[in-house]
């Protein structure tokens, strides 16, 4: 059971399809796990499992419950309970990240076959199709202004949307066949447009910034004119349809926000994660920022402002909840992650394998960027992706190690064979 509590945030245990259909191919696996089996754990295994350490400590240092306050309990608020049960909320998180770790190790044992590559690709282009015919559907059918589609928040999808973007962007440039590419290009494009039916601020900056990174990675890898043709028609196309919107996307980003308001009241949600961290070296609980905001933390840094929101920032929403301990812990994770993908996209991979650790890379960067002024990074659909890119990364990683060790035996057992 689970029950959206913020910006389509979940509190509960959770199962999706995209769990059962995890499962159901670690089972397939397991029956052919000669073809998928390999020596040792995979890469960020020790570091997945130090994360969810982090989260159940949290846990166990969690106050056992918060009485939420009558004003909580009023318009516009209305939370219909009397109890932040915040002894239970950090056991939600932890599930999610176990989920997580579940579903990167069976799409890195997938990957042991570099073929499946190709259906890991398919599957995010298809759900990115999909998507973005929902919007053209909720835009010009159900005329919803700002759309959402199944995202619960139009924010969510213009992170979600700019992630995918940003992957297929990569695989596109090193594609050399002609279904796929025209597949691909459709995709990215309704992708844009869903972007900018957002009207997401920071969505559309982090789909620009996806899209530019992975042109200057790889463009020059893979001169061709079929690349040269699509980036002239895509920015031909891009640039015509944000000439359209303008007047709506200036509506709102010059008339009806406040940038550097915005930002100056989130970093008071940014206080309240380091007072925890203070007060607490273990942090409320994952999952407990809301409940400690209102009951006490956000009157100690600011009565004025409103209580209850997240941090927008992961890395103080973590801070918060798990500590610096915690903190530290998701941020070797990053590290480790991110140094994995530079090498293997500068000079050890090519061809799809380098566009494809390119792409896994920047979509993570991409959610990055949007995870320090969004709440972003724990939507299950905004996860999950996550967890799949991270394991593409890492089996690409594996790949390029077991290819480095075959040369090597295979340089030394011909230096042992006499001439």
């Amino acid at each position: 059971a689970s029950r959206e509590y913020y910006f389509a945030l979940t509190k509960g245990f959770e199962i999706s399809l995209g769990d059962l259909a995890a499962l159901v191919l670690f089972g397939v696996m397991l029956l052919q796990r000669k073809d998928y089996s390999a020596p040792g754990w995979p890469p960020l295994s020790m570091l997945f499992l130090l994360i969810i350490l982090s989260y159940l400590i949290s846990w166990v240092a969690a106050p056992v419950s918060v009485t939420v306050p009558t004003t909580a309990q009023e318009f516009p608020f209305q939370i219909p309970y009397d109890v932040f049960e915040t002894k239970l909320y950090p056991l939600f998180e932890t599930s999610k990240w176990v989920r997580g770790f579940l579903l990167f190790l069976v799409v890195y044992y997938y990957l042991r076959k570099p073929e499946n590559l190709d259906v890991i690709t398919m599957v995010i282009c298809l759900t990115t199709l999909y998507l973005g015919l929902r919007v053209l559907n909720d835009r010009y059918v159900n005329h919803i202004n700002r759309v959402k589609a199944t995202l619960q928040h139009p924010n969510s999808l213009a992170t979600y949307m700019a992630m995918c973007a940003t992957f297929l962007f990569c695989i596109l440039l090193a594609e050399t066949r002609w279904k796929r590419i025209v597949l691909y290009s459709v995709s990215i494009g309704l992708a844009g447009i869903s972007v900018i039916m957002t009207i997401s601020r920071g969505g559309l900056g982090a789909l620009i910034m996806g899209l530019g990174l992975a042109f200057l990675l790889l463009g020059w890898r893979n001169v061709s004119v079929k690349n040269v043709v699509i980036v002239i028609l895509g920015a031909v196309a891009g640039v015509s349809v944000l000439i359209i919107a303008a007047d709506t996307l200036l509506a709102r980003f010059v008339g009806q926000q406040d940038a550097a308001g915005d930002l100056e009241y989130r970093m008071y949600y940014n206080r309240q994660g380091e007072l925890m961290a203070a007060e607490r070296p273990f942090g409320v609980g994952a999952g407990n920022f809301s409940a400690m905001s209102w009951d006490r933390y956000a009157a100690l840094v600011d009565p004025d402002n409103p209580a209850g929101t997240p941090a927008h920032n992961i890395w103080f929403l973590t801070l918060g909840e798990t500590g610096y301990p915690g903190l530290i812990i998701f941020m070797l994770f990053w590290l480790r992650f991110f140094s994995m993908g530079p090498p293997l996209i500068l000079w050890r991979l090519k061809g799809m394998q380098c566009a494809a650790a390119a792409g896994g890379t920047l979509l993570c960067f991409v959610c990055h960027v949007q995870a320090m002024v969004q709440l972003s990074f724990r939507q299950s659909p905004i996860f999950f992706m996550l967890m799949i890119a991270v394991a593409i990364v890492a089996a690409l990683q594996r790949q390029w190690q077991d290819s480095r060790k075959a040369a090597k035996a295979g340089s030394i057992l011909n230096q042992a064979v006499p001439a």
